[in-house]
């Protein structure tokens, strides 16, 4: 195992569960470390389904787009997943996550759910695939993976393009050696299509939010150092603001959301139970951000909104007890329509067997 590997492995939270990626669930980024009691033998209303709908108690819970319309959770398929997103048209779910075989790789599963994921590119060059983000004309996936890359540098992490439907995977170049956790697509002012992702500086490692073009180039730092300490889901305003997820920002062992504005980072939100990567995506007109989260009093996940303007919080939707394991959550590029995955492991009433994970829609 190189360094780089374990350095992933002890900050991965969502992997825990993954014997072959992963250690132990005692390892300070596993995303239960902090609250264990939260986990609850409540009964559930289904292995990897069922949702109560929750109306504000603050800011407005519905959805921008919808106006007071609710949310509600539907799960697409059981799957060992650590981050999806949907296409731009919200028809398909694409996630990154572990086969029956233990291959490493990014899977698709139809918005409409009734159909098992089929596999778009698993195996190598993939070793532990964390982020996921869809590119807004629908032809490309990008992947963060910070097991992956070259023996020169390490094994410390790498981007990759996949080009749809074929499935053709390719590195971005510059995106190498920064330990690529979370990610999201971007518009520059000129227009240039990035890719905004968390990671560590290549000189010192320290974390940091980090862009590069998304056809290639040389990478920039947004922001690096304190107070950031391990950075995953990131999401990004249509002005430039950046929106980062910090798992172990918080000394009380919470998450911190911090806000990047022209480099300067500021705590955004505090007191947030998440996994890792933890999830978090903006409706469409930036007015909220939606963060999946953990309801430790339940046992279960809950959809957080957050208004950025004034920063009321209203619980938008919530899961089935003992589903409390949240991973990545992304927005469709052109509808207010979110995928998320669970990673909770538990075993199955009628059979006996294990049930690991699930990937949800989240919609109005």
């Amino acid at each position: 195992m190189t360094e780089a590997r374990g350095d992933f492995r002890r900050s991965a939270g969502v992997l825990c569960a993954v014997a072959s990626l992963a250690a132990a669930a005692g390892n300070p980024g596993c995303s239960r470390a902090k609250d264990a009691p939260g986990r609850t033998d409540a009964s559930s209303a289904g292995g990897t389904g069922g949702a109560s709908v929750a109306s504000g108690t603050g800011g407005g819970g519905g959805g921008s787009a919808g106006g007071d319309a609710p949310y509600a959770i539907a799960p697409l398929a059981p799957a060992l997943a650590f981050d999806a997103t949907p296409d731009a048209g919200a028809a398909s779910v694409y996630f990154t996550g572990v086969d029956a075989s233990g291959r490493a790789g990014v899977f698709r599963v139809s918005a409409r759910g009734g159909a098992s994921a089929a596999a778009i590119a698993v195996g190598p060059p993939f070793v532990a695939p964390l982020g996921i983000a869809a590119s807004a004309d629908g032809g490309r996936l990008f992947v963060a993976d910070p097991g992956a890359g070259s023996s020169a540098l390490d094994d410390a992490g790498a981007l990759f393009a996949i080009e749809l439907p074929g499935g053709a995977v390719a590195p971005v170049q510059g995106g190498e050696g920064l330990r690529a956790r979370g990610l999201e697509v971007a518009h520059s002012a000129d227009g240039e299509v990035r890719l905004v992702f968390s990671g560590r500086a290549r000189e010192g490692g320290q974390p940091g939010v980090f862009s590069v073009p998304a056809r290639g180039g040389e990478a920039s730092a947004i922001a690096t150092g304190s107070p950031l300490v391990d950075p995953s889901g990131v999401a990004v305003a249509r002005g430039g603001d950046v929106f980062v997820c910090d798992p172990l920002a918080s000394p009380d062992g919470t998450a911190t959301i911090f806000r990047i504005e022209d480099g300067f980072v500021s705590p955004f939100a505090t007191g947030l139970h998440v996994g890792y990567p933890c999830g978090l995506a903006l409706t469409r007109d930036d007015a909220a951000l939606f963060v999946l989260a953990r309801d430790v009093s339940r046992g279960a996940d809950e959809v957080v909104r957050i208004e950025v303007a004034s920063g009321a919080r209203s619980t938008v939707a919530t899961g089935a007890a003992r589903r409390d394991e949240p991973g990545g959550l992304h927005r469709a590029k052109a509808a207010d329509v979110f995928a998320f995955v669970d990673a909770s492991v538990e075993a199955s009433v009628d059979h006996g067997a294990e049930e690991q994970g699930s990937v949800f829609l989240l919609s109005q």
